[in-house]
């Protein structure tokens, strides 16, 4: 594909040709990206993934001169137009190979997709349904009621309209992981970047994972847990029933973020974190006791 193929040529700076879309941290080869802010800019410059770019006119003369240029006022809009415009088109989405594996028990009122990739030995239980996009390691245990693979909260404003924008890429669940009644894991926006649920986690009952996000092994995330697009979750994170993670926050291996919690800054290694908005543990709970000792002045 070619900027010129879609854009036209009073809005495009240097033509190149692209391979799929992506955010600016893309890790696949010829990415087209948009950068709305001088801050993406320069992380689309400074990766080598990004082929092609859509970026302001005020800003454009800041990218580098390998890569493909268009100009748009609303280089997002822009962006996602192109995105569903390749939807339609079917040249965007997923290749892997599809197919269910040995010894896997499913029910008879599960709706698993013939564009999904089933491990060995999985049980799938009843009404759950599994759609494109979509693959579950071995030995993984998938409880009634959940949904993997559905269309996530993504929108843009076109004047007083607003659009949603479909999702092109898919769910890895590893294995031997558990998914309780009801979780919803999102499948991810680009086909480069999936949502991701590492090897020998937990999702507990009516959980969303959102698009984009990153879940490492052996996480613990508990019931009714949002877990909201881009956020990466490093090995063996525990987390708390009813506890918000934000967009696209980092927390680190071996955390813990304690009940209700609502998470907005990135979390270090080993820690653990309370409260709304969440601070850390100890810290938290000595607030907490001042406040009782005060109210009872």
């Amino acid at each position: 594909m070619k900027l010129s193929d879609y854009f036209s040529d009073r809005d495009i700076v240097i033509d190149k040709k692209f391979s799929t879309l992506g955010y600016v941290d893309s890790n696949i080869n010829d990415t087209l990206a948009y950068c709305d802010t001088l801050v993406y800019l320069e992380k689309a410059n400074a990766n080598e993934n990004i082929r092609c770019l859509i970026t302001r006119p005020d800003i454009a003369d800041k990218a580098l001169s390998d890569k493909g240029v268009v100009v748009s006022v609303s280089p997002r809009n822009a962006f996602y137009r192109l995105h569903l415009l390749l939807l339609e088109e079917k040249n965007y989405g997923l290749q892997f190979e599809y197919g269910i594996g040995e010894n896997c028990s499913i029910h008879p009122s599960a709706s698993v997709s013939k564009r999904a990739k089933i491990g060995n030995n999985v049980t799938i239980a009843e009404k759950v349904i599994i759609k494109d996009g979509v693959s579950v390691g071995d030995n993984t245990f998938i409880d009634a009621g959940a949904v993997i693979g559905c269309e996530g909260l993504l929108f843009m404003k076109d004047g007083e309209n607003v659009i949603f924008i479909r999702h092109a890429g898919g769910v890895r669940i590893g294995k031997n992981v558990t998914l309780l009644s009801q979780a919803t894991i999102v499948r991810s926006v680009h086909p480069g970047f999936l949502t991701v649920i590492g090897d020998n986690s937990i999702i507990g009952i009516s959980s969303n994972i959102g698009h984009d996000a990153q879940i490492g092994k052996n996480c613990l995330i508990s019931s009714n847990c949002v877990i909201a697009r881009r956020a990466k979750l490093g090995d063996g994170v525990w987390v708390g029933p009813s506890a918000t993670i934000r967009e696209q926050a980092s927390i680190g291996p071996n955390s813990q973020i304690k009940l209700g919690s609502v998470v907005i800054e990135d979390v270090k290694a080993n820690e653990s974190v309370s409260g709304n908005f969440a601070l850390n543990h100890p810290m938290h709970l000595r607030h907490y006791v001042k406040k009782k000792l005060d109210s009872h002045k």
